[in-house]
Formats: structure tokens, sequence, C-alpha cells
């Protein structure tokens, strides 16, 4: 069972996200999340797909696709550190990745997909992980981080962001 981290080995805004993650066991959660987060998006109207609730904001499209960009680089991370990788990691501007990706056409349904595949990869990576591996410490955006940090802030990253859909999307 890979269990939550001490709320001393992140950095304090971690707290809110690991707090929403409701399982002590981060394997159970990341499955539970996928299938809760799978569930959810098939039930989005197909009509509120390139809503935005204001001007600025990214319509839900954006926010799945950034759920997913993020999720990525985190499981990078994390699998760089669980193989004691001490070379620091650069951050990243979650903005410009949008931006990025404007212009291609893609579905609720192909992010659905991308997403379930880039969280199964987590799995699977979070899956060889040894003791070891999860409380390596490297560096990652300037802050020390280890993957079992990283693969709560990833279940937590994913459910803040289907409740900011829940609350202000639909």
């Amino acid at each position: 069972m890979i269990t939550k981290p001490n709320y001393n080995e992140a950095p304090s805004y971690y707290k809110y996200f690991f707090d929403l993650v409701p399982s002590e066991d981060l394997m159970k959660a990341l499955q539970s999340s996928m299938d809760m987060t799978k569930t959810f998006i098939q039930s989005i109207p197909a009509e509120k797909a390139d809503y935005k609730y204001a001007e600025g904001k990214w319509t839900v499209k954006q926010v799945l696709r950034h759920i997913i960009d993020t999720e990525r680089i985190f499981v990078y991370r994390a699998f760089r550190f669980s193989r004691f990788d001490t070379i620091p990691l650069a951050g990243f501007d979650e903005d410009a990745y949008i931006d990025a990706v404007q212009t291609i056409d893609y579905s609720l349904n192909d992010l659905l997909e991308e997403f379930v595949s880039v969280r199964q990869t987590t799995i699977q990576v979070y899956k060889t992980m040894t003791t070891a591996m999860l409380d390596f410490k490297g560096t990652a955006n300037n802050i020390p981080i280890t993957p079992r940090c990283i693969g709560y802030m990833a279940v937590g990253h994913n459910l803040h962001h289907c409740n900011v859909i829940r609350e202000r999307y639909l």
C-alpha cells in the first residue's frame, strides 16, 4: 500500500490537493479517481464541451487537456525521481501548453480516452516503485518533492479540476 505522505514532505499548497484524496492507498485512489472521472466526463452534455464560464477561462475540453498534460508531467517527474535521478527538472507554463493545442480539433471523448491511457500509465509506473523509490526526494520547478507526494498531487489535482467543472461549468 502506498500511503499518503506527511504534509511536511511537500510545499504547503499541496495540502489542499492531498486532502481531496479520500483514500489512504495511492493505487486505490488512482483507480477510483480514474473511474469517477470517466463517469463524470461521459455525463457532460456535448454542448458544454466548449463552454467557458467567464472570459479568459478555459473550456471544459481545455480543463481536461490540462489535467492530462499535468499528469503526464507529474508521472515523468515521479518516474525520474523513482530512479534516484538527482538532476533538477524544470517547471512548465500550463497556459502555454493549452495555447499550443488550440488549433487541434479533438472531442471530449478523444480527451477522455487519452486521460484513461495516461492514468493507466501512471498506475503502471507506480506499481514498480519500492518504498525507497517512493520517498526519494528530487527537485522539480525548484521544489524538493518525492514520487509519493507527486502521486497524491496527481489524484488531488484531477479531483480539484473535476470539482471546478462541476461547480462552475455545469
